[in-house]
């Protein structure tokens, strides 16, 4: 049995995935994406699929151009994930204000001094080492006030799973006032016969 599950291997490795690879790449692509050669197989694949339509364009621009998108791809290659995710949500936020605000705080900051610079610096918001970054900042407002745990409750409490703890009309849980009413002190409750 040659053709049967036998054959098929077991494990798909995760580069696989991660098509196209560099070696797939057309040569005017490689040359456009030559500074991610050490790194392509790692990207995801959105992410290749958005290098390669910026490559797409790399045989219009002159050499100036070419070379400044090379720079920025050296640099983009050489940051880390964290890196970059603070770099796409600083993205998203200069995204957001208008060409006139952009340029007022450009202005603004290049005013300061390099005393006011390293002050400005050290204001920012501390980073969490290993915390996730969310695609998108979100709003406080959106954030819920999680409340402080009561210590009252008992510590696992289980869910109504008894006949005697569902309610027959709804055949959702009693309280738990109730069934602690009924069975004081957590004696099984008396058990009724029909009549």
């Amino acid at each position: 049995m040659a053709n049967g599950p036998a054959s098929i291997p077991l494990a798909v490795t995760a580069k696989s995935e991660l098509r196209p690879l560099w070696k797939e790449l057309t040569p005017a692509q490689q040359e456009a994406l030559k500074p991610l050669a050490l790194h392509w197989n790692d990207i995801s694949e959105p992410q290749k699929r958005k290098w390669l339509a910026l490559s797409a364009n790399y045989g219009k621009m002159n050499d100036t151009e070419r070379a400044n998108l090379h720079e920025r791809m050296l640099d983009w290659g050489s940051l880390s994930v964290a890196e970059r995710s603070r770099a796409r949500l600083n993205f998203a936020e200069a995204k957001r204000l208008t060409p006139s605000e952009k340029k007022a705080k450009w202005e603004a900051y290049q005013t300061l001094s390099t005393e006011e610079k390293n002050q400005l610096a050290k204001q920012a918001p501390a980073k969490l080492p290993g915390a996730a970054t969310a695609v998108r900042p979100v709003s406080p407002q959106k954030l819920v006030v999680v409340p402080p745990a009561r210590k009252d409750v008992v510590k696992n409490q289980s869910i109504a799973t008894e006949a005697h703890q569902i309610d027959p009309k709804t055949l959702l849980p009693l309280a738990l006032q109730r069934v602690e009413l009924n069975n004081p002190a957590g004696s099984p409750p008396a058990k009724t016969t029909a009549q």
